[in-house]
């Protein structure tokens, strides 16, 4: 598994004042594929490639959720995903000491509840 620096984009696209509609989307580009990101402005991400998938951890403690999501070219959405949204299913699928792995660890660890 090899850790990737990609270009990761921000799209933002706001209607009107009086709808409130605002939309916000990361895209991430790699080898000339735009990828749909699940995931947020403050999030920490980190992205892997082994083989033909794109593996992107994201990780954001303030609010206490990790994803990982799983990409395969030229598919702009995950086909892919595991999603824990508190520390108790954190920390019972990573173990109470999750914070100090490696992110290459968790995404390895995270793997295996893929479906």
């Amino acid at each position: 598994m090899i850790q990737i620096t990609p270009t990761i984009k921000l799209h933002t696209y706001q209607e009107s004042m009086e709808s409130g509609l605002h939309v916000r989307s990361l895209v991430l580009q790699y080898k000339n594929n735009n990828y749909h990101l699940h995931g947020g402005t403050r999030d920490t991400i980190f992205v892997f490639t082994e083989g033909v998938a794109i593996y992107v951890l994201t990780i954001n403690t303030s609010i206490g959720y990790i994803g990982l999501n799983t990409y395969m070219a030229p598919e702009s959405d995950p086909i892919n995903s595991v999603f824990l949204q508190n520390s108790r299913e954190i920390k019972e699928t990573l173990g109470h000491k999750w914070e100090g792995l490696a992110p290459v660890t968790m995404v390895k660890r995270l793997m295996e509840h893929l479906f």
